[in-house]
């Protein structure tokens, strides 16, 4: 019998990051056999600054990322420092590994084998398959064992449940007091309709916001706050037990995970430009109904969102062409 593939998956190990290419691996493992490994990029100082095409002028070799034998067929990385160690792995094995990144390099993506990129980046080229929003690891086995897991914190809830999931300022967002009450009135409205919140900040949300959060969740038995910590993270419960989610717009990982569960999903208001985040807005829209929260909970049924498995199928296709060709 022939060994699996193996898929190397390289990021700098931030989770949002790490989850994209992973989720894609796992994805593609879904449809065939293949072994994935994990590779973290710790590049530090000026180095780490600097843009990608100078860091591979610098370190070109795999051995330079800790990148040693036996190499994957494939490789996915996602984030800038991913960038580098892919381009060194293509230099050094050339066709014997097949090189994938996740969202827009910002480079000529001819560099890759293959780039699966946002939709609303409008990135084209002839090895550029675009999907809605970003790849992740939500699937319907995972939620299920992850609210088993939370199963009694769960259940001290009652019924309905929201989750409500707080991230914060990005490159085109920024979370203004104003955009903050905004989002605590949406929270209490919920509790006022005698629903019970799980509600997530993230390692962006700043500390005067979570703040607030904490004072607001403080001896009450309607609110399950999750604010990082050493405790285990109920993010994937909150989606699986959650009635409808509301997330803040400005995070494409969320929102695109938050429709994998085919819950209502209503999206936070943040200040800023949207810019291109307008053209994911509407395709989100008009596949799964989401939409800005107005105090209703009301939204069309949709099926759950599974861009990760058809960025998989489109892997595994450029995949076996590229093999056709060389054959």
């Amino acid at each position: 019998m022939t060994a699996p593939l193996t898929a190397l998956v390289i990021s700098d190990g931030r989770r949002g990051i790490e989850n994209q290419a992973l989720g894609l691996a796992e994805a593609a493992g879904r449809l065939r056999p293949l072994t994935i490994r994990k590779q973290v990029i710790k590049n530090e100082g000026l180095f780490a600054k600097s843009p990608a095409g100078l860091q591979f002028a610098l370190k070109s070799a795999p051995a330079d990322y800790g990148l040693e034998a036996p190499f994957p067929e494939i490789a996915i990385g996602c984030g800038r420092q991913a960038i580098a160690p892919l381009r060194a792995l293509k230099s050094a094995k050339g066709d014997a590994v097949f090189t994938v990144y996740v969202q827009d390099p910002k480079i000529d993506t001819s560099a890759f084998d293959l780039v699966i990129a946002p939709a609303h980046d409008d990135l084209t080229g002839f090895n550029v398959e675009t999907i809605i929003g970003s790849p992740n690891r939500v699937t319907p086995p995972l939620i299920t064992g992850a609210v088993k897991s939370f199963g009694p914190q769960i259940s001290a809830l009652s019924a309905p449940r929201v989750a409500v999931l707080i991230g914060g300022p990005s490159k085109h967002h920024k979370l203004t007091e104003a955009m903050h009450a905004a989002h605590i009135k949406a929270v209490t409205s919920l509790l006022d309709t005698g629903r019970s919140v799980m509600l997530s900040t993230s390692r962006r949300t700043p500390d005067w916001a979570a703040a607030d959060y904490r004072e607001l969740a403080k001896d009450r038995k309607d609110i399950w706050l999750y604010d990082g910590g050493k405790d285990a993270n109920p993010y994937i419960a909150f989606l699986g037990a959650a009635e409808a989610i509301l997330v803040t717009e400005e995070s494409t990982n969320m929102l695109t995970e938050a429709c994998a569960t085919g819950r209502p999903v209503f999206r936070l208001p943040m200040a800023g430009a949207a810019g291109k985040f307008e053209a994911l807005y509407e395709d989100l829209q008009n596949r799964c109904g989401v939409t800005r929260f107005e105090g209703k909970l009301n939204a069309p049924g949709y099926a759950p969102l599974n861009e990760t498995k058809e960025a998989a199928v489109r892997l595994w296709a450029r995949f076996d062409a590229r093999a056709a060709a060389l054959n």
